[in-house]
């Protein structure tokens, strides 16, 4: 009995674990229905994304890569937390989704 319990501790942990993933994973894909729902003025998009990323690195850096939505989006919000870091606050939610249109417009797969 005593040897049961830390392999049903084990099981119990592996299940909240693999919960915690999906749930995080149908919360991404909610919000990219939702990010690519909504127009974006491409024009003030680009002049969002010179200002923002050009603050770490030069903006032909991501212009030469190719992704789709998905691989933006984890590649702005990981460059997002970085920003926050390194100037002293975070990209808003609306820019990060500008910024993430307008790189699916000129460099999208």
């Amino acid at each position: 009995m005593k040897r049961l319990f830390p392999l049903g501790l084990a099981i119990l942990v592996l299940f909240a674990v693999a919960i915690t993933f999906v749930t995080m994973d149908i919360v991404r894909a909610s919000d990219a229905k939702e990010m690519a729902a909504e127009p974006v003025d491409l024009e003030a998009a680009k002049v969002t994304f010179e200002d923002v990323c050009s603050k770490c690195h030069a903006t032909s850096r991501p212009l030469g890569k190719k992704k789709d939505q998905a691989g933006w989006e984890s590649t702005v919000l990981r460059m997002s937390s970085y920003h926050e870091r390194q100037m002293g606050g975070p990209v808003s939610d609306d820019d990060q989704k500008a910024i993430v249109q307008y790189l699916l417009s000129v460099a999208g797969k």
